[in-house]
């Protein structure tokens, strides 16, 4: 009998993939050693790279360099050599071996593949629990970190079942406002890399934005909805526009339905939308902008080298991505941060005006969760950052 080795390695490439998705951010980690989770993260990285091993560019080894560098020289520079400044560097470290051993569409597939499995699986366990919690009695319980919810272990998902009406879906990972970055930057990518809509998985990543019952999840969704359909009007062909936009249209209507089913029923309570009358000294909205002064304080300390692990007294305030890149390890991580970034989405249309908008609505899903070292994350930033320097390659060989 024979094997196909490049399915063979497909295969095994995918379940490296998914490992490390679930090593970098899966809710039971929460429970272990952040080194377990670290030195399986590694390994399975490196195995991705000896199964799909490809030459290493000296300007991608220099980038990657430079990045440890600083970081390293912050951590020495502050004394902090806390288990989250070491989890830092493996993640760095994972990512770019990850990001060498794909092509830019290979590893869109694969990512959009893996929480496409995740968001189906999760979708069923939320509205199964709805129907018929006492299913849920006999799998292994949790208690979430500050012991305040209980959660039921699924694997492939969490039911935090102490929630009661405040029911979300939080896939496999610790907060709801984090699986909705997941699913709808998988949604964003969907959307753009494809030639035709695949309906399907569209409204699925829809559907599990939906019941994450994330109010930035919701913003993110319609910025995301909002850059398509500009792309549908600008960026096509006079035959596929009709297309997009015929499918654009009816996408709409049926995702208008659902979000109406839901409301109707009760699955998206008012808390959702209450979130923006928070006080000024409480609640989630307070708590999101206060991050932003949060931040900018920690910044102003040593905006150089930025404070390190060691210096984040009340981590429970540093939600504000896009600064928390500055705030723990300086300028230069928040440069190249920022750039490989805004570079990785930007590449998915050619239109300029385009490019603005789902730039913007990838920015979006990372302002009200610390996300800034997030394996994945930092996997789109190297990719960013590969992409940007092939383009200047070729511009280069042009003069």
């Amino acid at each position: 009998m024979k094997i196909k080795l490049g399915s063979f390695r497909e295969k095994i490439t995918y379940l490296l993939f998914g490992g490390c998705l679930f090593c970098a951010s899966m809710y039971m980690f929460e429970s272990y050693s952040g080194m377990v989770s670290s030195i399986l993260l590694l390994t399975l990285s490196i195995l991705i790279y000896l199964f799909n091993i490809k030459p290493l560019a000296k300007s991608q080894i220099l980038n990657c360099l430079i990045i440890l560098s600083f970081i390293m020289f912050s951590m020495v520079v502050n004394w902090s050599f806390a288990s989250i400044d070491i989890r830092t560097v493996v993640i760095v470290i994972s990512s770019y071996l990850v990001i060498q051993s794909f092509s830019y569409e290979d590893f869109l597939k694969k990512y959009t593949d893996c929480i496409m499995v995740i968001a189906l699986f999760s979708i069923a366990v939320y509205f199964l629990y709805k129907v018929a919690p006492g299913a849920f009695g006999a799998f292994p319980r949790h208690l979430w970190r500050n012991h305040s919810v209980l959660f039921v272990n699924l694997w492939l998902s969490v039911v935090p079942v102490g929630m009661q009406d405040y029911f979300r879906n939080f896939g496999i990972f610790y907060e709801p406002g984090i699986f909705q970055f997941y699913l709808n930057i998988a949604l964003l990518i969907e959307l753009f890399s494809n030639k035709k809509i695949n309906v399907f998985r569209v409204l699925v990543l829809t559907v599990a934005v939906i019941t994450t019952l994330s109010t930035n999840g919701y913003i993110s969704i319609v910025l995301v909805f909002f850059a398509y359909g500009l792309f549908v009007i600008l960026g096509s062909e006079n035959r596929d526009k009709i297309y997009r936009k015929i499918g654009f249209l009816v996408l709409l209507s049926v995702i208008a339905i659902i979000f109406v089913v839901l409301i109707d029923k009760g699955i998206i309570g008012s808390r959702v939308f209450m979130k923006f009358s928070s006080t000024k000294t409480s609640g989630s909205y307070y708590d999101r902008t206060n991050a932003i002064s949060y931040a900018l304080s920690k910044i102003f300390q040593n905006p150089v080298l930025g404070v390190a692990a060691r210096g984040i007294e009340d981590s429970y305030n540093a939600t504000f991505t896009p600064l928390n890149w500055m705030m723990l390890y300086g300028i230069v991580i928040e440069g190249y941060a920022l750039v490989g970034y805004s570079k990785m989405f930007s590449r998915l249309t050619s239109n300029r005006w385009l490019k603005i908008f789902v730039v913007a609505a990838a920015f979006s899903t990372i302002l009200t969760q610390d996300l800034s070292f997030e394996w994945i994350v930092w996997c789109f930033i190297f990719c960013g950052i590969k992409n940007g320097v092939s383009k200047y390659n070729e511009k280069s060989e042009l003069y």
